[in-house]
């Protein structure tokens, strides 16, 4: 009996353990999907302003002037 009472006690607390692993990787993925979509967006930003920069110097490579 106190045999089984043991394996129960072992299993309960592996248990526990896989189950705190679980919510931290949970944690873990729901941080970086947040972070993901303000990447994006950044990124999106970065993408325009270099195509203004380009632009902007296409225009002024038009006119003869250097930038």
């Amino acid at each position: 009996m106190a045999q089984e009472l043991e394996r129960l006690e072992d299993a309960i607390a592996e248990g526990k353990d896989r189950w705190g692993k679980i919510a931290s990787m949970q944690c873990k993925m729901i941080r970086r999907l947040e972070m993901a979509d303000p990447l994006a967006r950044i990124q999106d930003q970065n993408d325009g302003l270099v195509d203004d920069a380009l632009h902007m110097v296409g225009e002024n490579a038009q006119r003869g002037r250097r930038t």
